[in-house]
């Protein structure tokens, strides 16, 4: 739970205390890196997760990651430059990659099938804290203190983490001398990548900039190849036969379109306030407490329900709430009090809270052992993914309608249009979320690697 309440934390803590970073290290421009180069690094990064689990065994590989996340959040804060501080950040999301879908899998080991519900949302609460007090402990450290201490905060948990995880962290968990997929390693991480990059960079360098285009292109071209490779490779770095598990992937597609709207809301619910509303980053935050604390109380009590009925019911009625919550956040006016919102945020937060256990659960405690640290990986793409989605499509959503010098009744509607399409994408979440069998097994212990038709 230390290791993924950090890597939580840092996804989102940096990005309000940019201006400072950059006046502080004379960075003319380029400072959205700090943030860019962690993200590109979490991506490329976990898909090797699942096999360096395997061949060097759970606890090993998290420890590692750890340690190497805790060292390099104290070399970006001592970083004298702009480009060293991008260096380490790459570094730090390297380390953070592994926490936590390994975090994951060693939670889904340590518990019986039957606790699995109540384990992960208990973990799960570390998952979605760390994103959702991000902002307002990088405000408050960046302004109170100074912005070193975005990466400092890390050095007293990770520490504590490390030395209390090698006596209480056991050796569990599937072992496999299988060996390496250099092909999968190099089309899966490098697809990511540069889709990633072109998603989160598309608003800045222009959609139909060359460069915007030649990494999307590259980068599904990339991925394309990867899901054939993988299908026929002997070993392949993630079985991808996994998805033939249909609660596995019904609860992946239902996760992605869900946590679109979530990373939307973390993004663009502060952007409109500050910038529509006049609110500061501190009340900003201090209205997301109560959604933050809503959300913790709804995956507390959803986990022991997942554990009773299965996972599919709680992830409909979450599914279900989070849309209202999300279609009022669309019809929001310029005088909409500001405690109405807070009553939207907090039922978002506490139908995400809902949601959350069950779909981490769903699919995942049927897969048979030796792929779990794999199942888990997936499943943590599938979040980066979404937040990769949610920056790039409601972004531009929300760039085209502003358009250059828009009134605060256009701004308005340019943020109410971006979580329209969020509902949207909500919607889509609650149908597969519907389609979830409400029993799944592990039916793909013996799968083995199938040819592709003939169109290969």
């Amino acid at each position: 739970m230390a290791g993924t309440v950090m890597f939580g934390l840092d996804t989102t803590i940096v990005s309000v205390a940019l201006h400072p970073i950059g006046v502080d290290l004379h960075a003319g421009s380029g400072v959205e890196w700090v943030v860019t180069s962690y993200l590109l690094a979490l991506a490329a990064s976990q898909p090797v997760t699942g096999w360096a689990s395997d061949r060097f065994g759970r606890r090993a590989m998290f420890l590692t990651a750890l340690a190497v996340f805790t060292s390099a959040s104290i070399a970006c804060a001592a970083s004298p430059n702009l480009g060293l501080l991008v260096f380490f950040r790459a570094v730090q999301g390297f380390g953070g990659g592994a926490l936590m879908p390994v975090g994951m899998a060693i939670a889904l080991d340590l518990f019986p099938t039957e606790r699995h519900g109540r384990a992960l949302a208990i973990w799960g609460l570390m998952a979605v804290v760390g994103p959702a007090l991000g902002p307002t402990v990088g405000g408050w450290l960046a302004t109170s203190i100074n912005w070193h201490w975005l990466f400092l905060i890390n050095a007293p948990i990770g520490g504590v983490a490390l030395v209390a995880g090698f006596s209480l962290i056991p050796e569990i968990g599937h072992r496999e001398r299988r060996p390496f997929d250099v092909s999968g390693l190099v089309l899966g991480s490098g697809g990511l990548t540069l889709a990633i990059l072109g998603l989160s960079e598309g608003n800045t360098w222009g959609w139909a900039s060359a460069a915007t285009i030649a990494c999307l292109a590259s980068g599904i071209a990339a991925l394309v190849a990867f899901v054939r490779h993988e299908l026929v490779a002997r070993h392949p770095m993630l079985r991808l036969q996994m998805f033939a598990e249909r609660a596995f992937l019904f609860g992946t597609v239902a996760s992605l379109f869900i946590y679109l709207a979530q990373y939307g809301r973390l993004v663009f619910i502060p952007l409109q306030l500050e910038a529509v509303r006049g609110l500061t980053a501190l009340h900003v935050g201090l209205l997301f407490l109560p959604a933050g604390a809503a959300q913790a109380i709804a995956m507390l009590g959803s986990g022991r329900i997942v554990d009773r009925v299965g996972p599919r019911l709680p992830m409909v009625v979450g599914a279900a709430l989070m849309l209202g919550a999300v279609a009022g956040f669309a019809r929001l006016t310029l005088t909409t009090p500001i405690p109405f919102i807070a009553v939207l945020l907090s039922l978002q937060g506490f139908g995400c809270g809902i949601f959350t256990p069950g779909a981490m659960v769903v699919g995942i405690s049927g897969l048979p052992s030796t792929l779990l640290a794999q199942g888990a990986a997936i499943r943590t793409l599938a979040g980066q993914v979404s937040g990769a989605l949610a920056v790039a499509v409601l972004g531009a959503i929300v760039s085209v309608s502003l358009g250059r010098h828009p009134s605060p009744a256009h701004a308005q509607a340019g943020y109410n249009a971006a979580f329209a399409a969020a509902a949207g994408a909500v919607l889509l979440g609650l149908v597969f979320a519907w389609r979830v069998p409400k029993q799944s097994g592990g039916r793909l212990a013996d799968v083995q690697p199938v040819a592709l038709l003939p169109f290969e």
